[in-house]
């Protein structure tokens, strides 16, 4: 099979949209704190924008939920690139306080753990219609994968201030990319064909926005990524850049190449999550993979000098994201084609949400109590998670895993 072959043109072009997305969502999720701390921002303030940015995301995508098969899967997309565009506007021409607060809410950057928002939500309902089952989870790893390969060049791009300048200003032909990134995202997603919308049904009408089948899975889901997405908003990228500046006083270019690093990372382990997923299952690999994780995270906490930090973030990486292909495959397999995005939607609102509360708490603990606390408190949560998750939902099967069984 030749590279790409399992593919449709339309799958394809999410692809693209994807690395041209996450290049600059890379250097915001390094710099962005780092931004604000130079504008005089302290850690709770920077917690407080950090929660509007993620909170504000997980708007959107709940009005996705209910709108995007409605309008058109396309045109949404369309608009939020735009959204992009303005985003990165307000970046490029103020460095007045408000301008990043106000972009942070306008925009759809990504500044917590991995990529949530409207894009992901829709795209990850699109992704099953442009291939056949068998290749889905490894069209879910390629997803990720190109959004993190992308992620790390854009976080080795967070040193460029560093050598344009001291100033605020130096910061602007990174917001001048972001902004030229959603006219490019919106020019791609301009090419996507009519295959990637919802069909309407026999009289002209569409289905109530999730079937009664699909209800309780979802409920349940969204209130288990709930847990883990609260933990995860302790240690979004934006705060472990934060904790490294402040812990170890490194600098812009030694963060963009930390971060870069952890990215690269978890692209790798994308790829091994899906052959791993073909032999153990999607929930298996997605439980076993994340406790240990979440040990190396814990640790994090305790490391007395930047290189064992390092080390331990690293080796947490490796680790952390497998499953989030296998996570994704496993909600868009366990309902129906119809409800994909509803369940997409829900499902990312709930991480989202979740997630934004996350940020001010540990903006909070950093400057008041120890700066290590949200790697405690990351850890703690998503082992939780793990051993509810795989209690909840072990009895319940991918149809293609049952029928391998049989």
């Amino acid at each position: 099979m030749s590279s790409g072959s399992w593919l449709s043109t339309d799958g394809k072009l999410i692809m693209l949209a994807k690395c041209v997305r996450t290049v600059p969502y890379g250097f915001l999720g390094v710099l962005f704190a780092v931004y604000l701390s130079q504008m005089g921002f302290d850690a709770f303030l920077i917690g407080i924008v950090l929660t509007a940015t993620i909170f504000s995301s997980a708007c959107y995508t709940f009005a996705v939920s209910f709108i995007a098969d409605r309008y058109g899967r396309k045109r949404t997309l369309i608009f939020f690139a735009m959204m992009d565009v303005v985003a990165g506007t307000l970046l490029f021409a103020s460095t007045a306080w408000w301008a990043p607060v106000l972009a942070g809410i306008v925009g759809n950057m990504t500044v917590g753990a991995g990529e949530v928002g409207p894009f992901l939500s829709l795209e990850q309902a699109i992704l099953p219609k442009t291939c056949d089952t068998k290749h889905r989870t490894l069209t879910f790893s390629v997803y990720n994968l190109a959004g993190y390969a992308s992620s790390s060049v854009g976080a080795l791009l967070a040193a460029l201030p560093q050598y344009l300048g001291s100033g605020l200003t130096a910061y602007r032909p990174l917001f001048l990319a972001y902004l030229a990134s959603g006219l490019v995202g919106a020019a791609l997603y301009s090419r996507i064909s009519k295959n990637v919308e919802v069909a309407l049904d026999s009289v002209g009408q569409r289905r109530p926005i999730l079937s009664e089948k699909s209800k309780p899975i979802v409920r349940k889901l969204a209130g288990l990524f709930a847990i883990d997405s609260f933990g995860g908003g302790f240690i979004g990228q934006s705060i472990i850049s934060y904790y490294f500046y402040e812990r170890f006083a490194l600098q812009l270019t030694s963060l963009g190449l930390i971060i870069s690093a952890t990215q690269i990372m978890t692209a790798a382990s994308f790829l091994a999550a899906e052959r791993i997923a073909r032999r153990i299952g999607l929930l298996n690999t997605m439980v076993l993979s994340h406790i240990p994780s979440n040990i190396f995270l814990t640790s994090i906490a305790f490391a007395t000098t930047p290189a064992s930090a390092v080390f331990l973030l690293l080796c947490r990486h490796s680790l952390s994201q497998m499953d989030v292909p296998t996570r994704q495959s496993y909600v868009m397999a366990v309902v129906d084609d119809a409800d994909r995005t509803p369940a997409a939607g829900f499902t990312n609102v709930s991480r989202s949400v979740a997630q934004s509360v996350s940020p001010s708490l540990a903006g909070y603990a950093m400057a008041n109590i120890w700066i290590g606390i949200p790697f405690l408190a990351a850890g703690t949560l998503k082992l939780a998670y793990d051993f509810i998750i795989y209690g909840s939902f072990r009895r319940i099967k991918p149809l293609e895993e049952t029928e391998k069984r049989h």
